[in-house]
């Protein structure tokens, strides 16, 4: 059984000539799904590239959701997405569900000599200096193309990915409906938390790269658990443990948190009849893929981790359309008026705010440029995009 531990592809390195000696996997630019993202800074051009699968029964009158794939330490996106998307599937769950996939390459970094995810924001606009900024930049170049579900983003990642997800759960809340973590660790626990994110988590008793009690550079899985439930306000009391595979994976659910957040931890014991390692866990548990039972977390909106965990109405109280627009968006919801209303760019900065004083209530956003933007009303955050 094939099973992936970390890919290296350092000795198949493109130069470019730009800021910081960005540097891409070479086998990028023969997959036939890349996609670039450029950025002039300084004078120098600056190329960050995703491999981009379009679900094969993809209608552009229908939004679909989006799942944003990140692969680890020294991996290339497209052996990445061939050996996820592909060996393992990901990408036939796609087509089912109809879900975009991207498959992003994090960029070479000369102190680690390898491509590598930067968890943490420091504020930069710069592509490659922040790998949250890139993130945000990358769901609009998507969103510029096709018709996405902007309620229903999703980021996986692996290993080192994993990292870079949970830095999206702690600084690109406003953006995620949930994420999902195979063999990861937390770095970037420095959140600033204003939408609790649901967090779906695999991890193995025998990763030797990322241990599951932790060591003197990682936390303990526990640990990390402890600081999202602490964080997300989900009580610990809220457990329920299911076993699965004759004990060999067991599924530590909770509820009950912020926003009706919840997080599950599947510890594996044991896969393929060997302890769980540093792996993308692929052995079904009665019946069903760790892919799907990502998704189905996933679409579930927590609401299938406690009979008393019910979806959040406040989530439902408030209509933007159309999403995409053009000049203006409308707003409808009775529960709000009155309320006042904050618009914010990718970076935080507040761009219009004004009260909704009737309803349904229309912005003009004519004068703004295409781009992303977040719109706070209350304790509601959604996102919408003006197209180009």
């Amino acid at each position: 059984m094939f099973r992936l531990i970390i890919l290296f592809c350092a000795t198949t390195l493109l130069y470019f000539p730009v800021k910081s000696q960005t540097e891409t996997c070479l086998q990028n630019l023969n997959d036939p799904n890349l996609k670039t993202i450029q950025q002039l800074s300084s004078g120098d051009t600056i190329t960050r590239e995703y491999i981009l699968h379009i679900p094969l029964n993809y209608n552009s009158e229908i939004a679909a959701p989006l799942v944003i794939n990140l692969h680890g330490f020294g991996d290339c996106a497209t052996d990445f997405a061939e050996t996820i998307g592909g060996s393992y599937n990901f990408d036939d769950l796609a087509d089912e569900e109809n879900i975009i996939v991207a498959y992003p390459q994090g960029a070479y970094r000369p102190e680690k000599e390898d491509t590598y995810w930067e968890p943490g924001d420091n504020g930069s606009e710069d592509i490659y200096e922040n790998d949250v900024h890139f993130i945000k930049q990358l769901v609009l170049d998507i969103s510029s193309e096709y018709n996405l579900d902007m309620s229903n983003i999703f980021a996986i990642g692996y290993s080192n990915g994993g990292m870079m997800a949970y830095s999206l759960a702690c600084n690109a809340n406003e953006l995620f409906s949930g994420i999902g973590i195979m063999s990861g660790a937390l770095l970037d626990d420095a959140c600033s938390l204003e939408n609790a994110v649901p967090i779906i988590t695999f991890h193995g008793i025998a990763d030797g790269v990322l241990p599951y009690n932790g060591n003197q550079w990682y936390q303990s899985v526990a640990e990390v658990v402890d600081f999202w439930l602490d964080l997300n306000n989900i009580p610990a009391s809220s457990i329920e443990t299911t076993s699965f595979n004759d004990g060999n994976a067991v599924r530590d659910a909770y509820s009950g948190g912020s926003d009706a957040s919840c997080l599950q931890l599947y510890t594996i014991h044991e896969e393929y009849d060997k302890p769980g390692e540093h792996v993308w866990f692929s052995e079904a548990l009665e019946g069903l893929s760790p892919n799907r039972i990502i998704w189905n977390f996933f679409m579930d909106n927590c609401s299938a981790t406690s009979s008393a965990n019910k979806i959040d109405e406040n989530h439902l109280k408030i209509k933007l359309s159309p999403n995409p627009f053009v000049d203006q968006i409308n707003i409808e919801s009775i529960e709000l008026l009155n309320e006042t209303y904050y618009i914010y760019n990718v970076n935080g900065q507040l761009e219009l705010t004004g009260r909704l004083n009737t309803m349904p209530y229309t912005i003009d956003l004519s004068n703004a440029s295409s781009n992303m933007y977040f719109i706070k009303i209350g304790a509601h955050v959604r996102k919408i995009i003006k197209a180009k």
